[in-house]
């Protein structure tokens, strides 16, 4: 049996004991976190997961080549296995908000704790996921934005769910509480050495140009391996919340995202949820949150939603949920295909081609799947071949507007990947 399936049949044992009580805690993983098997599956993980490094600037070549990949694991189990491991300040930096003008704080832990968070996340996810309800669809294995996306677009087609609560949680990742996140934790996990692993990693505190900050008991880092799934269990609790108040309606979360869809009451409804995420120390942004009908579109996870009326004979009255990318994706896109070409004149055309190709057919495989219409996306066509027409003038110092250059399908017939 290789590494991998070993590793699968501890988590199945997990999961089907788990199931068998959803009110059974666990009192013997630590020493599941330090097997050999977990530790190598772990960091084959956070190997594919790339990334830079951490604080202590060593990134996985120089673990590869310098430490020896061998030596390092076998460090980190000994660690964890004598109780002396102690994670590192996470290193903080920011970026682009998609769409936005302001910054995404990020937190990025050292590769050995990355590997000790998924070798964490290995052991503990599989007896969560038994109690996580179906409105919950963001980073669960098995489960993808596609399922929300589908769940909305069935609701409001076939059920009549029109009134939408489209939810924005202010900050969620900087307010969480931590001692109410340990204390859900601790519902499942009784082990106190794995609760003090989690705690470390919370409490790790941030290294920001140069500066050490302490943790003040709020937050989770994003960019932590097992964040995610921290982020999941804390907000099962507003899950659970919306299930048991018996409110008639659909919840359909993707991590902190999430769109409530409903026949009525939308303004009742959502007194109702800030009350729910109020007990967990969260509020709703008062001007990105609203109640809205779906005949006026809304936008969730990269795609626009909107009630539109069956143009067809013997239809009359009848809707359909139309599906398109919406603005703030088709700005991404556009900026992105921007950002590829540049101003990279050293490249020839058909280098060029190919470095855009796997952006172009990654974002469309998105929409693809989620069936959105393609008559908006197939004005993509023109605004890439625009974007090389003038990537060749420029690079050819051309007079003329450029378009001999891409003239004739030339684009095509060098492989541009084509929105069809």
């Amino acid at each position: 049996m290789n590494v991998r399936n070993k590793v699968s049949d501890l988590q199945s044992k997990l999961s089907h004991a788990a199931k068998q009580s959803l009110d059974r805690k666990f009192g013997a993983l630590y020493d599941k976190i330090y097997r050999e098997d977990v530790i190598w599956e772990a960091w084959k993980r956070v190997k594919a997961n790339k990334g830079g490094a951490g604080v202590d600037e060593q990134d996985f070549k120089t673990i590869e080549e310098e430490i020896g990949i061998e030596q390092f694991l076998i460090k980190i189990r000994e660690e964890l296995k004598s109780e002396s491991y102690r994670p590192m300040p996470v290193l903080r930096c920011y970026i682009d908000k998609p769409g936005k003008p302001e910054k995404r704080p990020l937190g990025i832990p050292i590769i050995k704790d990355r590997v000790c968070q998924m070798a964490g996340k290995l052991v503990i996810e599989p007896i969560f996921e038994t109690n996580f309800l179906e409105s919950s669809h963001g980073f669960r294995p098995g489960r993808s934005t596609h399922d929300a996306i589908r769940v909305i677009d069935r609701h409001s087609t076939f059920k009549g769910q029109s009134i939408v609560i489209d939810a924005d949680i202010v900050g969620f990742f900087d307010n969480i509480r931590q001692n109410i996140l340990l204390n859900l934790v601790k519902r499942r996990i009784s082990d106190p050495r794995v609760v003090k692993l989690i705690r470390m990693w919370l409490e790790a505190g941030v290294m920001e140009e140069g500066k050490y900050r302490e943790g003040d008991g709020m937050g989770t880092p994003q960019g932590g391996v097992i964040s995610p799934l921290l982020s999941n269990i804390y907000l099962h609790s507003f899950d659970k919340m919306f299930k048991m108040s018996g409110i008639p309606g659909t919840l359909v979360r993707y991590a902190d995202d999430f769109v409530v869809l409903l026949w009525r009451n939308g303004k009742k409804v959502l007194k109702q949820v800030e009350r729910m995420l109020g007990r967990l120390g969260l509020k709703l942004h008062p001007e990105k949150t609203r109640v809205v009908r779906a005949e006026e579109g809304f936008d969730f996870l990269g795609i626009h939603f909107q009630l539109c009326p069956v143009r067809r004979k013997n239809a009359a009255g009848k809707k359909y949920c139309a599906l398109w990318p919406s603005d703030k994706s088709m700005k991404r896109i556009k900026e992105r295909i921007k950002e590829v070409i540049g101003r990279r004149y050293s490249l020839s055309l058909e280098e060029m081609i190919k470095e855009l190709n796997p952006v172009l057919r990654g974002w469309d495989n998105y929409h693809r799947k989620a069936r959105c219409a393609r008559k908006r996306v197939r004005k993509l066509n023109g605004f890439v071949r625009d974007r090389l027409r003038i990537f060749l003038k420029r690079k050819y110092s051309d007079q003329s507007r450029g378009t001999r250059r891409v003239h004739n399908g030339m684009t095509v017939r060098l492989g541009l990947y084509q929105f069809g």
